[in-house]
């Protein structure tokens, strides 16, 4: 409100309202007295006078008014007197100073109260108007208090945004009388697009809100855009006019004037904006904008607070949804063990189809018994603040067994009551399940559930203890089975399985109480014959193991006979130690293998020298091949008819650097047991086969060469494959490779052995069955074989013709083979009789002393360039 000039004077400091009048009043008559010496004539000075007493009343007051009253009634007393005689008067003069005297006072104390109730009354109207605006603004800010208080009850209980956005437009609207009320908020594009909320409380506006509809602002432009990008309000007086305005000529159309534009923040971010319009023009009111400003306010904290409750809601929805999903048990349990809350994949553990079969109950009847008591205490760790795992087993409601292991920790309860555990639980029933496997598998063997070698051995030493303090004997038996390998490659390994539970079952029949008997590997068995009193009772448990042996064991319908070879060995007479006492024993089990088998022998001491040999022996002859010990040397087959040599058989042999030549009957069988026969067969075909093309390039003959090929060569996947890649190395003629196998070897797995040989004939190499008439041959499955070439064994040649049986064998042979469209070669021809008679049976062709010996290459190409040929009858 303006202040008046009368408030100005009536404002002046009190001591100077008193002293100004009698100042002026002496200032005045000094004035006049002035005038009056320099001859100037003053009319009516008491006038004058008068006029400053007035003023002095009237200003000063009626302090000031009186004082002043007396200065001019003395001033007057002496104007008036008698010239020279001061204070005397003549005529009507002292009349006249009584006067002044009586109504100079007078006209002071009047107007001085005149003064007084005009500065009250002016004070009262101060006042007043004063309190009318107190009310104004109090009724104002009641008003916008209780507009803010609707606004944020309205917008809270709105059930989503747009809701929010039209209670605050229409409030708004409402109460500062603005027509049209929108709300914009920024979309995908990073530009602000209308929202569907609106107000509006006039006709004529639709094509501006379609309009609003239909655009959008970037950031500056625009109402919203400005607001948008200063994050300040914005006042339009007149939007038809505005340069940044683009709705300007539908605006004039829908004759709306003033806008408005507030933005809508959370935080520092613009996260709406609110504008309002007008049709008639409004000046900027900074305490209008300031109300829907703090409107707008609310409203930002308000969607901050729903965006916050609903990202919770969100965010508990979320993780309701994976503990749910989670596989694992989550529960909250009270400090008195109350089960509170549980997911879904809980209650399938506990076999629970509701939650109210457990939630609100105490958990401790669904342990098994013996856990009850370490769960109590395991609660009491964690509520202590300890984090803790626990394994425990439970029973379901439908009596399923669970192994359970739980990670726990202490979580505040609600409303600072008492604390609760957080736990969650897994089911490890299958990890029992298969720890409890692994024991199994670490002490038993996994295919008849025997001890294996180390239960074995723990069994053993515990025997050993017991006999110590007993002063008793143990016996440690070693048994392998007699021509196992044959079963497993005839009949599949399957089969040998199954024969070896049945063992596993006979043995553990035939022992004594507290004997133990385990499976150490393949077809090896030991035993542990505990508390001896005499060494018959070794001998009387070894004789009734043979004996089990003497019945077939059935194994899928085949009737399979099989002998054990035992080994045999005493505690505490051979050894202290238990891995030396089962060394011992399966020493003396190799006694009995080359003591004709299905026997046992007692261990003795110079038996171990002879296994040392063989160990030496294995170990030199894995490292033979690399270190080019082994040689091939080639006997020549003669053809009988022609004497000519047709051909050869490749040979090997094994020099060792310190043993000289060893016999291929030693190492043979154990290159065979080994495994080391597969590299060292290889290496013997790719040298005869290079051998071979070697000489054809010299120019001598192409003649073929018989390569002997072992089991384990034989029943590998990839033979053909092998020989094939051995062929193209070596660029030799296929048709010139004879590979020989032993009837025995074609009948293991004789279906598979079929296939194999089609494949090798297929590629035109010639098959022959080497060592005929020592097996036990099918002669159904000698038909169907593709077999080129039969040759007879050396053992029936040695005694023809004197040996009646031999001979008969070895002239069968030769006819049975020709019926067949098979060549004959008959091994080991020595004398001139074997001669005479295999070329009277008309065999086909020998190889023999007789003719030739092993040559080694050089020898053999000399043997060649001399032309030597088979004398011819």
């Amino acid at each position: 409100m303006a202040t008046t000039e009368r408030d100005l004077v009536l404002a002046k400091p009190d001591h100077w309202r008193n002293v100004s009048g009698p100042v002026l009043a002496v200032i005045v008559i000094a004035a006049i007295e002035l005038l009056k010496t320099a001859g100037y004539r003053i009319p009516n000075p008491p006038a004058i006078l008068l006029l400053v007493v007035a003023f002095s009343a009237f200003y000063g007051g009626t302090r000031s008014g009186l004082i002043s009253a007396l200065l001019s009634w003395i001033y007057f007393a002496y104007y008036f007197s008698i010239p020279g005689h001061p204070f005397q008067y003549a005529g009507e003069n002292l009349v006249r100073v009584v006067m002044w005297a009586v109504t100079t006072p007078t006209m002071a104390l009047m107007l001085g109260y005149l003064r007084n109730r005009t500065k009250r009354i002016g004070e009262l109207t101060s006042e007043n108007v004063a309190l009318e605006t107190q009310i104004a603004e109090r009724q104002r800010a009641e008003q916008e208090v209780r507009l803010l208080q609707t606004m944020t009850l309205a917008v809270g209980e709105a059930e989503d945004l747009h809701t929010a956005f039209e209670v605050v437009l229409r409030k708004v609207c409402e109460s500062t009388g603005w027509l049209l009320g929108q709300a914009w908020m920024p979309g995908e594009s990073d530009r602000l697009e209308c929202v569907p909320s609106w107000y509006c409380s006039a006709k004529g506006l639709d094509r501006f809100r379609k309009m609003s509809l239909d655009i959008s602002f970037s950031r500056g432009k625009g109402l919203p855009g400005r607001v948008w990008a200063s994050k300040k309000p914005a006042w339009i007086k007149d939007v038809t006019t505005d340069g940044n305005f683009p709705r300007a000529a539908v605006a004039l159309e829908a004759g709306l004037k003033t806008g408005l534009g507030i933005p809508v923040l959370a935080g520092d971010e613009v996260i709406a904006v609110l504008e309002f319009f007008e049709r008639e023009p409004r000046q900027e009111d900074e305490h209008l904008i300031g109300v829907v400003f703090s409107a707008a306010t609310q409203l930002g904290a308000v969607i901050q607070r729903k965006r916050a409750e609903l990202a919770l809601r969100r965010s508990e929805n979320q993780l309701r949804a994976i503990i749910d999903a989670e596989p694992e048990c989550v529960k909250v349990i009270t400090a008195d063990g109350v089960l509170i809350q549980i997911n879904s994949a809980g209650l399938a553990m506990v076999e629970a189809s509701d939650p109210n079969q457990v939630v609100g109950k105490p958990i401790y009847p669904l342990l098994q018994p013996e856990y009850r008591e370490p769960f109590r205490a395991f609660m009491e760790k964690v509520l202590r603040g300890e984090k803790g795992i626990m394994e425990f087993e439970i029973t379901g409601f439908k009596g399923t067994h669970r192994w359970m292991e739980t990670h726990a920790v202490s979580m505040p309860g609600e409303n600072d009551g008492s604390p609760l555990v957080l736990a969650i639980t897994r089911d490890i029933t299958a990890r029992k399940q298969t720890e409890k496997r692994l024991r199994q598998l670490a002490h038993f063997d996994s295919l008849t559930d025997l001890p294996n070698r180390l239960q074995f051995i723990e069994r053993l030493e515990a025997a050993m203890l017991d006999a110590d303090r007993q002063e008793r004997l143990v016996g440690v038996m070693f048994l392998d089975l007699d021509r196992f390998k044959n079963i497993n490659d005839s009949l599949g390994h399957d089969k040998g399985d199954a024969l070896l539970r049945e063992v596993a079952i006979r043995l553990s029949g035939a022992v004594r109480r507290g004997d133990t008997v385990a499976r150490l590997s393949g077809d090896e068995f030991a035993l542990v014959l505990a508390d001896m009193g005499h060494v018959d009772d070794a001998i009387h448990v070894a004789q009734k193991i043979l004996d089990v042996f003497n019945q077939p064991f059935v194994v899928s319908g085949h009737h399979l006979f099989v002998t054990a070879s035992m080994g045999i060995t005493l505690y505490p007479f051979d050894d202290r130690s238990a891995q030396e006492l089962l060394r011992n024993a399966d020493v003396a089990m190799y006694r009995a293998k080359d003591s004709g088998k299905n026997n046992y022998q007692f261990y003795v001491a110079e038996m171990t020298a002879k296994v040392s040999e063989r160990l030496a022996l294995e170990n030199d002859l894995r490292f033979a091949l690399e270190r080019g010990e082994f040689s091939l040397v080639y006997q020549p087959i003669a053809d009988f008819r022609s004497g000519r040599i047709i051909g050869m058989e490749a040979l090997l042999r094994w020099k060792h650097p310190e043993r000289g030549m060893i016999s291929p009957a030693q190492f043979i069988p154990l290159a065979e047991e080994t495994g080391y026969i597969i590299p060292i067969g290889e290496w013997v075909l790719r040298t005869a086969c290079a051998q071979c093309r070697r000489w054809q390039k010299m120019g001598f003959p192409s003649l073929y060469v018989a390569v002997n090929l072992s089991s384990r060569q034989f029943h590998q996947k990839d033979l053909p494959a092998s020989v094939y890649n051995i062929l193209q190395e070596t660029g030799f003629n296929p048709g010139l490779l004879d590979l020989e196998l032993t009837e025995g070897l074609v009948m293991q797995q004789a279906e598979a052995s079929i296939n194999t040989l089609r494949e090798l004939v297929a590629m035109d190499i010639r098959i022959s069955i080497d060592d005929f008439g020592t097996g036990y041959s099918s002669l159904s499955y000698l038909k169907r074989f593709p077999i080129n070439v039969l040759k007879i064994d050396q053992s029936f040649v040695r005694d023809i013709p004197r040996d009646e049986d031999d001979a008969a064998i070895a002239s069968t042979i030769i006819t049975m083979a020709h019926s067949l469209g098979l060549k004959v070669v008959a091994e080991g021809v020595e004398t001139v009789e074997q001669l005479d008679f295999l070329r009277g049976h008309q065999c086909d062709a020998m190889q023999g002393y007789y003719f030739s010996k092993p040559l080694a290459p050089k020898q053999f190409e000399e043997f060649l360039k001399s032309g030597s040929r088979l004398a011819t009858a």
